[in-house]
């Protein structure tokens, strides 16, 4: 007992000095592994589709390839054009939206006036969003537009290496990197082709009912929605305010509600019927597992490990239970 008890201390200390360089690592090159991870999710997403061709069509690696850069292309060009007449049309309506804010503003002092205690007369909050200090932040913002973009880009270059690498070609053994990449992360691979699925589906209802509500640029909404789908509960949450406020501002108080309501209303039908069907596997991850790895990558990763913290938490699952099998079995031997 006294032998084990001074190697089991050491055997701790090394694996907390393991751990400890492995999440500085991980911190320090964050710009580099961020882009990095969302390249091989956005393959991961893209994959099943000249997958399909291959088989269906009988194309070969090169054309499905070809074909797949070409709908990626040809999509990412109409929903960047999409994406800035939404932009364009939200700033030249900015003035309106002051206006309708001031009538709502108007109309909660009103009401708060009728009650003793309450007094709105000192509260700064109208004066908070007017035309001036919103174009002010939007110019802050508009710079990093180029940087956002070039990010897009080489998260684009990166899944479109990840998807050449990952095809399979008849007649050629796989590569190591398709090898790792195809037969590493099951889970966290059915998880980013389910949530895309699922996400696309959510993002055309919800397209369809704001474009039928008329609420201001919904493809923009719904563009929001579709990524921060895949951070489960806070991303969906987060995705429906802009619609609902805009709603609120334009429509008025009913109408918010309705959009609040069917929003909520698609996203538990999405998640609880049409996510169970498209998932054949198991992805089972609990509330505090997922509160974790949120905080946690998002530390390490930033707005990147936000969107990649069930995958990552996945696959870390995945490598825990395999290593303790194989130490299990090695003991057993």
């Amino acid at each position: 007992m006294n032998n084990n008890s001074p190697l089991t201390l050491v055997r701790t200390l090394q694996i907390g000095a393991y751990v400890a360089i492995l999440v500085w690592g991980i911190k320090a090159t964050s710009s580099v592994l961020g882009p990095l991870i969302l390249g091989l999710m956005l393959a991961y997403a893209v994959i099943p589709f000249p997958t399909w061709l291959m088989q269906r069509f009988k194309l070969s690696k090169r054309n499905a390839a070809a074909l797949t850069i070409i709908v990626l292309v040809v999509s990412s060009l109409l929903a960047l054009f999409a994406l800035e007449r939404g932009v364009t049309q939200l700033s030249a309506r900015l003035p309106t939206y002051e206006q309708h804010l001031s009538g709502l503003y108007n109309q909660i002092s009103a009401l708060a006036s009728r009650f003793p205690g309450i007094d709105f007369s000192n509260l700064s909050l109208y004066q908070l969003f007017t035309t001036e200090r919103i174009s002010s932040i939007a110019m802050s913002v508009i710079p990093q537009g180029s940087a956002i973009i070039s990010t897009a880009l080489l998260i684009c270059l990166l899944a479109t290496l990840f998807v050449m690498e990952m095809l399979p070609d008849q007649g050629s053994i796989p590569g190591a990197i398709a090898r790792a990449v195809q037969s590493q992360a099951l889970y966290a691979r059915s998880y980013v082709v389910v949530t895309a699925k699922s996400a696309g589906i959510n993002a055309v209802l919800n397209f369809a009912f704001l474009l039928l509500m008329r609420v201001d640029t919904p493809f923009l909404w719904c563009f929001l929605f579709f990524f921060l789908a895949f951070i489960p509960f806070l991303g969906s949450a987060i995705a429906m305010i802009p619609p609902i406020l805009i709603a609120l501002l334009m429509l008025g108080w009913k109408s918010a509600l309705l959009v609040a309501v069917v929003l909520i209303l698609i996203h538990l039908l999405v998640g609880n019927i049409l996510m169970p069907i498209l998932a054949k596997k198991s992805m089972s991850i609990t509330f505090l597992e997922f509160t974790l790895s949120l905080f946690g990558w998002t530390f390490l990763l930033g707005i990147p490990g936000a969107i990649a913290a069930i995958p990552l938490t996945l696959v870390l699952k995945e490598f825990i239970s395999r290593n303790m099998k194989q130490g299990a079995l090695t003991q057993n031997l």
